[in-house]
């Protein structure tokens, strides 16, 4: 309760409205984007409905990636996150918060033409408030920051690092100029939810975040944030202590 007083404090003299407003914006702004991504064939859940502040999508049969210890070739589903980075930026869109916690792997079974059969892992990206145009004054930094985000875990969790260098936003925003793909961050605002709603929906989060270094944020939001998350350390042991048998992620912590 004091994190949603310490929350309508700094939003009481917002001419835009209430918390709920703003939790309705996060929830439309989600819904839109998520609804967009999918009519264009990305890698997300089906959305089904939004209403207020609740969003109803299809239920994904997944591994988070933050609680996967070991994947057969981290090359490949390195390579794999790249392209859906530049892919986005294709359409003119930067997700903002790229990472392990906001990945799904599934493991999708596939058949050559001799008939053998095998699995090959493949990504579902969620959660998309924070998604921005490629033309935000701050595009650039959310860019590279995805980037670095897939790197640093690559890194750090399967001990795999690229050695081709990039990807560059400045490559992306030139590619994206010569045009040949649907810009969806157009299709949104085209949707009803309008460059308005987008930066007051931006303050409202930058605001939530600045809030939580100073004093008057409930002790309860960093445990919540803690007991959902964990640390990567806790993600390795669980992925010791629990087993589960079959698929070539092998062995995974993991929820359904």
């Amino acid at each position: 309760f004091r994190t949603v007083k310490s929350n309508r404090d700094y939003l009481k003299n917002r001419a835009s409205g209430s918390w709920m407003y703003l939790s309705r914006l996060a929830a439309m702004k989600e819904y839109a984007f998520m609804k967009a991504l999918h009519e264009e064939g990305f890698p997300v859940p089906v959305p089904l409905a939004q209403s207020r502040h609740t969003i109803v999508m299809t239920l994904v049969d997944a591994f988070p990636l933050r609680q996967i210890s070991d994947v057969p070739d981290p090359a490949s589903l390195y390579a794999d996150l790249i392209a859906l980075i530049l892919r986005f930026a294709n359409h003119g869109l930067i997700h903002g918060d790229f990472n392990e916690f906001n990945i799904l792997i599934k493991e999708e079974k596939t058949v050559s033409e001799s008939g053998e059969e095998s699995l090959k892992l493949e990504p579902v990206v969620i959660d998309f408030p924070q998604m921005v145009s490629m033309e935000h004054q701050n595009a650039e930094m959310y860019f590279d920051r995805d980037v670095e985000c897939i790197k640093r875990f690559f890194s750090r969790r399967f001990h795999f690092t690229s050695t081709t260098p990039g990807p560059f936003f400045k490559d992306s925003k030139k590619k994206l100029a010569k045009g040949g793909f649907t810009r969806l961050d157009a299709t949104v605002e085209a949707s009803g939810f309008t460059k308005k709603m987008l930066k007051e929906l931006e303050i409202a989060i930058k605001d939530q975040v600045a809030k939580r270094g100073e004093d008057g944020v409930s002790e309860e939001f960093d445990d919540d944030d803690d007991n959902e998350i964990g640390s990567e350390d806790d993600d390795d042991k669980s992925g010791d202590d629990e087993k589960d048998d079959g698929g070539i992620l092998g062995p995974q912590s993991h929820e359904r």
